[in-house]
């Protein structure tokens, strides 16, 4: 099931609305829509949709995309991309996504998006991002950082900073959820700065609190601050600090009790200090 709408702006080129049970089916009905290759356009993502649930017959949410030819500063940072690839020797492919605007002002200059697919790319990701970074830091200076009207360019190497942007989005929001139930602020660990950035978007909406980054680079940190007093509640369980959801209950309905390895619903086996009763000899 799929269903497309073009728009056709006077002063803008031809742009195509698709929408399909996946990403890649709106993007395929998008693609014979406009009779060009994928290599030729910029995708954007406005709805990933929803998996279908076995056994329900209600359909799921489509996928909604926006194709439109790749203008000249995305054309030019694609192209000197696959080349650097080239010369690196890493066999991949690069297609060009142009990400939702997040704020009004930044409508029109929305940042260009290379994500760059293939097989054992993790080297190009390297440790924490690092790698991927740095190749992006390169790629902005060989294109003139920016100068197509302030539009930023950003590397994507298979949906890795997508889906570090969904983790940190996600830690914002139970983290500022605990803030409001203590009335402390938290300071988080050192982050990138996309990845702060993600925090304070994320938060800007919430009266309950505020957020505010400093320190230097590479160790530049955001604080969270209540804007009132403890909202108090439950506690919740943390993991090294943070707050975390509830846990699943165990196979067979169990509930492990106590610390030890001595079994469901009981005391450790052998007690504190001594060894695990041995098994008696014989046949069993």
């Amino acid at each position: 099931m799929s269903e497309t709408r073009t728009d056709a702006p006077a002063s803008t080129a031809r742009v195509v609305e698709a929408s399909g049970n996946t990403v890649e089916e709106a993007v395929a009905t998008a693609l014979a829509e406009l009779g060009v290759a994928r290599e030729a356009v910029e995708i954007e993502v406005l709805s990933e949709g929803t998996r279908a649930v076995a056994g329900e017959r209600i359909s799921s949410a489509l996928a909604k995309v926006r194709v439109r030819p790749a203008d000249t500063y995305a054309a030019r940072a694609k192209g000197l991309l696959e080349e650097l690839l080239v010369r690196m020797e890493i066999p991949a492919r690069v297609s060009v996504r142009r990400a939702v605007a997040v704020r009004e002002s930044e409508a029109g200059r929305e940042p260009v998006i290379l994500d760059i697919s293939g097989d054992d790319l993790g080297m190009l990701i390297g440790w924490r991002g690092e790698n991927l970074r740095a190749l992006q830091t390169v790629l902005n200076l060989m294109t003139g950082d920016g100068e197509a009207d302030g539009r930023r360019l950003i590397l994507d190497v298979e949906r890795y900073r997508a889906r570090r942007e969904e983790h940190v989005r996600e830690l914002a929001l139970r983290i500022a959820h605990r803030v409001k139930r203590t009335g402390q602020r938290y300071t988080l660990d050192p982050m990138q700065a996309y990845e702060r950035r993600v925090i304070h978007i994320t938060l800007e909406g919430d009266e309950g609190v505020r957020t505010e980054s400093a320190g230097a680079e590479p160790a530049r940190r955001v604080t969270i601050h209540p804007t009132g007093p403890a909202q108090g509640g439950p506690p919740e369980s943390t993991f090294h600090g943070i707050p975390r959801g509830p846990r699943p209950p165990m196979r067979g309905g169990y509930e492990r009790r106590g610390g030890g390895g001595g079994g469901y619903g009981g005391p450790p086996r052998g007690g504190p200090g001594r060894p695990y009763p041995s098994r008696p000899a014989g046949p069993r």
